[in-house]
Formats: structure tokens, C-alpha cells, sequence
């Protein structure tokens, strides 16, 4: 028996999109939403990778859990980069992006719950307003995750693609592509 995939690549991308209406125009803020994934991303992973130690310390009373979760902290950082790294080549590219989305909103997800339950439960505890902000900051990016994997197919062409200031653009030039 030959066993063939019931889905290709391209279909589950196209699936996770919102299916496409007769007139499709570019999502302008697709540029902004990307711009904060990244900058919130690499503000992330050097305070993960350079502030280690005063992460773990943040976190974590007892110094022998915070000697065994640094490591942790470390190893995560780099998993979120090359997560981020993969979805920016995806939408680079533009190949399968509503995929690399729809990856990186679950990631997103499954890391919020667990950061909930495991890194985050001291700090909870202890309900501090800067935790409840921070947690309020990682449903909005989770959100942006989601509404990128929903938009994927309509990200903007060429160099606005990268254009953060596309939604001042006039109307006229981002549909003469």
C-alpha cells in the first residue's frame, strides 16, 4: 500500500489562511505587525542570552532551581531565534507563510501556558502589576501571530513587503503592482 499525504503543503498553507475573496487587497499593516514580532523577538533573545543569570534570578527564589533552569533560558533563547528567523524567511520568500504563522502562534501558545505553569508561577503568586502587563503583552503578540497566519495571503508585494510605513501610503501606488 502506498501511503500518500492527504494534505500538501501548499493546501494546508492555503487552509490556513482566510479563504480568498475576488478582490484581494495587500494587508498594509502586515509590514508593523512583522517590525513588532521581530523587535520584541530580538529584545527577547539578548535579554535571554546576555541576562541569563539575572533572568533566572528574576524568576526563581531557590538558587538550586535557578542553577537548573539557566540552561533552560539559554537553549530558549535560540529556539526563538531560529523559530523567528524561519517565519521571516517564510514571509521573505513568501513561501508558505501562513504556515510559519500558524507554527509560530501555537509555539506561542504552547509557551505561554507552559511559561504560566513552570517559569512564571512565582511571579504569579506573588501578583505583581509588571507580570500581568508582561502576560497582557504576550496574548497581544500571540493575537498579532494569529491575525499574520489569517492575513498570510494578502502580504504586500515587492519592496512593501518591508515598508512599515505602507498604511500612508496613498491607495492608488499599493495597487499599481
Amino acid at each position: 500500500m502506498t501511503l500518500k499525504p492527504v494534505l500538501t503543503a501548499h493546501e494546508l498553507d492555503a487552509l490556513l489562511a482566510k479563504p480568498i475573496s475576488s478582490e484581494i487587497t495587500p494587508d498594509t499593516y502586515f509590514p508593523i505587525r512583522l517590525f513588532i514580532i521581530l523587535v520584541l523577538s530580538v529584545i527577547w533573545f539578548v535579554r535571554m542570552t546576555v541576562f541569563t543569570q539575572e533572568m533566572a534570578a528574576e524568576l526563581f527564589a531557590d538558587p538550586v532551581l535557578r542553577n537548573f533552569i539557566t540552561p533552560a533560558l539559554y537553549f530558549r533563547a535560540w529556539v526563538l531565534f531560529t523559530f523567528v528567523a524561519v517565519g521571516a524567511w517564510c514571509y521573505h520568500n513568501a513561501k508558505y507563510p501562513a504556515l510559519a504563522f500558524g507554527l509560530l502562534f501555537v509555539g506561542s501558545l504552547f509557551n505561554m501556558m507552559f511559561d504560566i505553569t513552570i517559569f512564571y508561577s512565582e511571579r504569579i503568586a506573588q501578583q505583581d502589576p509588571l507580570t500581568t502587563l508582561f502576560m497582557m503583552g504576550r496574548l497581544s503578540l500571540t493575537y498579532i501571530l494569529f491575525v499574520s497566519m489569517r492575513n498570510a495571503h494578502r502580504i504586500p508585494k515587492g519592496s512593501d513587503k518591508w515598508n512599515v510605513l505602507l498604511p500612508f501610503k496613498k491607495p492608488q501606488a499599493l495597487t499599481s503592482h
